[in-house]
């Protein structure tokens, strides 16, 4: 085994509130913790886009997904010539897999299509418990402990295989949202560290990176899923590493367009801003959210509502402070919001918001006038199609949903 080996491991859907290094009071994960004393931490750590493919698109092709050609999420039959970061580590005789699912091959590799072309898909029969948004389910499913050891077994079974050799390799071995065996999202983070600790017989631990590709809404906002929205929970994301530059913790924000050259470089890139987008430039319900230090300005086009917030002050992003003024809903009246919520950092509102806008004048785009007449096209057909589509689920045949 070639100690110069690296692996890249993220699980679907983690959000940083799954892990004891942020927080978790449920779960011990003695590996995790492990890694996470002597490396570095994260604690602001985005991913460019809140649902998977898009996201796969950033992080290795550390593009952001505006800066793409693609307008909507649909299958790529002719993916863009900008280079995938798996070439780059090629070009440093790295031999370069994905460990994921099977099922993966079919909903996910289509719609990213950023991986380039010296990429082995190492693909994993029967790893991913078929639950949540995904794949509706008239009752719960049960836990069965045999079938989540076969997972791991397998799991083990296929890495050891692709390392046992002489030859540097990286791998990105992407977990699925819910582990077979385990009944729903963040139920399984006990088995994801025997995972980690599995992966320790066969890297060093200088060569171990955890991240995800976004987390889920776990019920901030009055939301549990994900994929829709830029809020902290689903943009916000876990990142461990080993220790980088001297850094115990890393508190400003960083953005997993970088994540590619982080690893092979250690090197920390510090951005003026951070993007989250939650879908591509041609798409009516298109969410973004700029990030400079404790602020987050989202954008909604479908309602052309502004927010902002201090996320730092406020991580739970409760109080809008785009607005001068709020309507009080219970009294009907209008009232001036610093009269009414202690901040501290008035003084600094007015440009932050400036700054934050002008940003966003920059990059965004709607697409030609033909290209939004097909967004709203594409928007309320599937909306026509949501009540069939229940319709099927409540008395029919389950059907398999993608975003």
């Amino acid at each position: 085994m070639n100690k110069e080996s690296i692996l890249f491991l993220t699980k679907d859907a983690l959000g940083k509130f799954d892990l004891p290094t942020y927080g978790n009071k449920r779960w011990q994960t003695p590996n995790i913790d492990e890694l996470a004393k002597v490396g570095t931490i994260f604690q602001r750590h985005y991913t460019a886009a809140p649902s998977s493919a898009m996201s796969y698109f950033s992080m290795f092709t550390g593009k952001y997904p505006y800066e793409s050609e693609r307008k909507d999420y649909l299958p790529i039959n002719h993916p863009e010539n900008i280079g995938s970061k798996f070439d780059y580590l090629t070009s440093l005789d790295y031999d370069c897999h994905i460990v994921w699912d099977t099922k993966w091959m079919s909903i996910a590799k289509p719609y990213a299509e950023c991986f380039g072309k010296n990429i082995h898909f190492d693909c994993i029969d029967d790893i991913r418990q078929p639950v949540g948004v995904h794949q509706q389910h008239k009752e719960a499913i049960p836990i069965d402990e045999e079938k989540i050891g076969v997972t791991l077994e397998r799991i083990n079974d296929h890495v050891y295989n692709i390392v046992k050799g002489e030859q540097k390799v990286f791998i990105w071995m992407h977990l699925p949202h819910v582990l077979l065996g385990r009944d729903g999202y963040g139920a399984d983070i006990d088995k994801f560290d025997e995972i980690v600790g599995l992966m320790r017989k066969y890297f060093d631990d200088d060569n171990i990176f955890i991240s995800s590709d976004h987390g889920n809404m776990n019920g901030t906002h009055g939301k549990v899923a994900y994929g829709f929205d830029v809020y902290e929970s689903s943009a916000c994301i876990p990142l461990i590493t080993p220790r980088i530059e001297g850094f115990k913790e890393v508190d400003f924000p960083t953005v997993n367009t970088d994540i590619v050259d982080m690893i092979i470089e250690r090197h920390i890139k510090k951005r003026e801003f951070v993007l989250c987008d939650s879908m591509y430039y041609g798409q009516l319900n298109r969410k973004l959210a700029i990030i400079k230090g404790n602020y987050k300005y989202i954008y909604n086009r479908k309602t052309k509502e502004e927010e902002l917030y201090d996320v730092i002050y406020d991580p739970n992003e409760n109080v809008n402070l785009i607005e001068d003024f709020f309507t009080d809903p219970d009294r009907h009246l209008t009232c001036l919001l610093r009269e009414m919520y202690y901040y501290p950092y008035w003084d600094e509102i007015h440009e932050i918001k400036t700054v934050l806008k002008a940003e966003f004048n920059k990059i965004w785009k709607v697409g030609t006038f033909g290209e939004q007449i097909h967004a709203y096209y594409l928007y309320y057909a599937k909306n026509l199609w949501r009540p069939i589509r229940t319709f099927f689920n409540k008395f029919g045949k389950e059907l398999v949903i993608h975003k």
